[in-house]
């Protein structure tokens, strides 16, 4: 069976990257990833992920 993991992870908020994570097999099956960054309540926070196989997805949330 191929490896299959999340290799990339960036956060956005305004269309300004505050997050990049460049990740490799080691990576568990479920992840967990928390930050901060200089921003403010209410703000729209996109984060975007990508696999080794070229599939990914993105959600975007109000930041509390």
């Amino acid at each position: 069976m191929p490896a299959h993991f999340i290799n990339e992870v960036k956060a956005e908020v305004g269309g300004e990257t505050v997050l990049t994570c460049l990740w490799s097999g080691g990576i568990s099956k479920n992840p967990y990833l928390s930050f901060e960054y200089l921003g403010s309540k209410g703000d729209e926070l996109k984060l975007t992920w990508a696999d080794n196989m070229g599939k990914g997805d993105s959600k975007v949330a109000k930041v509390k």
